[in-house]
């Protein structure tokens, strides 16, 4: 089927270049006019069908309620999870600091991820045992 139509829509397509080169040159005001109605009147139409519609969906089509819900449960995890930053006191007088001094090295605790536990096995029992 995709043979015989192939050389059919090429042929349109032809035409409708060929249709509307010829209008810009023997008319091109009365085809600039109706080229800026056209998309005037697709704009009207694309916008009235936003607004009834596709307005009221939010994002993904999902309701207000389940956005409401996902940006509260996103602010939780970010409480959660987030690191309290280190706050220092600069001094209006002391802007220069001394570059000589090394930054003093910290040790960093390692945090336990939630996600990860330790299962305790059976210590005590031998590998032998099992293959009487």
């Amino acid at each position: 089927m995709r043979n015989w139509m192939t050389p059919i829509i090429y042929a349109l397509m032809a035409l409708a270049v060929f249709g509307i080169g010829f209008r810009l040159i023997t008319d091109t005001t009365g085809f600039l006019g109706q080229l800026i109605m056209m998309v005037g009147i697709a704009v009207l139409i694309y916008g009235a069908i936003y607004f009834l519609f596709l307005r009221n969906r939010g994002m993904g089509g999902g309701s207000g309620n389940e956005m409401k819900k996902y940006k509260q449960a996103v602010k939780q995890s970010k409480q959660k999870y987030k690191q309290p930053a280190p706050t220092v006191k600069k001094s209006p007088l002391s802007k220069v600091a001394p570059k000589n001094q090394a930054a003093p090295k910290r040790n960093r605790k390692r945090m336990n991820a939630p996600h990860l536990r330790v299962i305790e096995g059976n210590k005590n029992k031998n590998k032998g045992a099992s293959a009487r």
